[in-house]
Parts: C-alpha cells; structure tokens; sequence
C-alpha cells in the first residue's frame, strides 16, 4: 500500500511539472513578476474544500429536510468562499518579486537567494517557497509599497551547480479558505564550493619558470607581518588584528609574505588526501592568493586555468572546484 501510495503521488507530481512546463512556463520565466489577471492563479485551499463540502452537505440537508435555516447557512457559507476568492485576488494583485541575485556558498553552507517584494497596496500573508521546499520557506504577514528584502537558503550543501528551480508566491489570506498564487522561475545557477581545509600555502606555491624546470618545487617564504587587509567572509578569525579593531571598530586581518609568491600554480595531483580533500585544499589556496592578490595557475586534470588575479579569477576557479567530477576514492 505505501509503495502504490507513492507512485500517485510521483505521477501525480510529474503531471503538475508537465502542466506547468506545457503552458505556464513562459508567462514566469523572468527574474522580475508582477501579479496580475493573468499571472495569478486562485483555488480553495484543503481548509477551504472542506468548507465547500460542508456548505454542499447543509444545502442538501436542508433541501430533504425543508429546514429554511439550514439553507440559509449554506447560502451564507457558500458566499463567504465567494468573498474569500475575490479578497484574495484583490489582496495579492499587484505584488511584485523581483530577483536579486543569489550569493553561493562553501560546502556545508547553503547558498542564499536574495529577492526583492513590493506593492502597490498592502499585501498580506505571503510566502515564498523554493521549488515547493518547506524547508526552503519564508513568510511575511505585511508587505507594503516599501520595497522589502528577503533571503532564502536553498536546499543545497553538498559541492556543486545547481539551476535555480521555480519560486512560489503564495498567499492564504483571507481566512485560510483560498489559496492565491504565482510563480517565479529564473534562468540561472547557484554554486556551492568545496569546504575550506587549511593546508601550508609554501607548500603547494611554485613560480612558472621553476614548474618548467622542476615541477611543484616548494619556494620557501616568510612569516614577516607586511600590512593589514580588510576581512572577508572565507578567511579565519586567527588573523584579525583586535587591536586594530578597537580603535576604528573595522574587521583587519594581518598579511603575510609568506602568501606573496608570484606567478603560483596550484596542481591538484600534488594535493594530498581523497578527491574531496584535495578540491577542499585547492579552494583554502584559491582563496588565500586572491585575498593577498598573488597571481596564480589552478591546474586540475583535464583543465588548466591560466595565471591571473582578481574576484573574476577566483570566481572561474572555485567554478570549476564545484564542478569537477572525479573518483571520490582517489
């Protein structure tokens, strides 16, 4: 019985994808939705059903038992369900979501999908559902013509690319009788990088010219402190400078030589430890050189990132860590 109960609920669930692939898909597919006539869509919720149902069951009372009283509490009841559908089309009418951006994340972080809801009239009741994801879930009781912002982790944590699946608006206002709602599906993708694992940058740093000659030969370093850099969120608390931080009430972390190596390469072949151990390494130096601006080659097998520095670099990088796919047992 469990298994036939299942496989309803995976057909059934296949025929709304169907559905909505077939004819709503292009009305939703855009980073911004306005809810409107054609954008809305208003059904009695299970609380609602059951309401109709009973207002039904009174109605054909009352016809067999000519009870006037009993019809008129039907009539009644099936009015309300009527004022319910319309207050709840004229209270989500006009809302507007707007796609920010999402930021990715380090594995077993969750990515967080930014969006923007605003309108023209006070909204209430609504939620934002990620890809029908209670878990994947926020809820706002009033949402006016002052823009707000909402941030939404998605159910993601384990390394790699994801494609944002659709959104749902939705709203039970009024009475929890009706379900008003929309939907949101934007054409992009999220990444979640490898974990942070620590692992002695002069170790794994070389030049290009000694790479040539010698291949990942170790070019020693120091631990001399040079200057102070502003923190950001992939790198360790160890390094602020608290002093520092009393005086101007600013996150500084302490810089290094020992980062300052040029033109370093990053090999994974010379990373130690099983494949998921090895990204995580790549990822702690990718991170590192950016933050200290050392110019740096990823070379993993059968890609090879060439030397640059800069956001966009290590943005094509941890890309490509996220992505990689290789035998976890290595």
């Amino acid at each position: 019985m469990p298994a036939k109960k299942s496989k309803r609920v995976s057909l059934f669930t296949s025929f709304k994808r169907i559905i909505f692939e077939k004819f709503l898909k292009n009305k939703h597919l855009k980073n911004s939705i306005t809810l409107e006539h054609n954008t809305i869509y208003v059904l009695p919720s299970s609380l609602g059903w059951y309401f109709v149902i009973v207002a039904i069951l009174n109605f054909v009372m009352g016809i067999n038992y000519q009870n006037n009283l009993i019809l008129v509490m039907s009539y009644l009841m099936f009015v309300v369900i009527v004022l319910a559908v319309f207050m709840g089309y004229s209270n989500a009418k006009g809302l507007t979501v707007t796609f920010d951006k999402v930021l990715p994340s380090f594995s077993p972080q969750k990515p967080i999908l930014k969006l923007s809801l605003q309108s023209n009239s006070i909204c209430q009741s609504v939620s934002i559902t990620y890809n029908n994801e209670l878990k994947a879930h926020t809820h706002y009781d009033t949402i006016s013509n002052k823009s707000i912002s909402s941030s939404l982790p998605l159910p993601y944590e384990n390394r790699g690319s994801y494609e944002l699946q659709r959104i749902k608006i939705s709203s039970n206002y009024p009475f929890g009788l009706v379900s008003v709602w929309s939907y949101l599906q934007i054409q992009t993708k999220t990444y979640v990088y490898p974990a942070h694992e620590y692992v002695l940058s002069d170790a794994h740093i070389s030049s290009q010219d000694e790479y040539a000659q010698n291949g990942m030969a170790k070019k020693s370093g120091t631990e001399e402190f040079e200057n102070l850099l502003i923190h950001q969120p992939e790198m360790g608390l160890n390094r602020i400078s608290w002093k520092h931080y009393a005086k101007t009430k600013q996150l500084l972390v302490k810089d290094f030589v020992d980062f300052k190596t040029t033109n370093a390469l990053f090999d994974f072949n010379l990373m130690t430890g099983a494949t998921e151990q090895r990204l995580s390494q790549l990822c702690y130096l990718v991170c590192e050189a950016t933050e200290h601006n050392t110019p740096f080659m990823l070379k993993l097998p059968n890609t090879v990132i060439n030397i640059n520095t800069g956001q966009a670099h290590k943005q094509q990088c941890l890309e490509s860590l996220s992505t990689f796919a290789g035998d976890n047992n290595d």
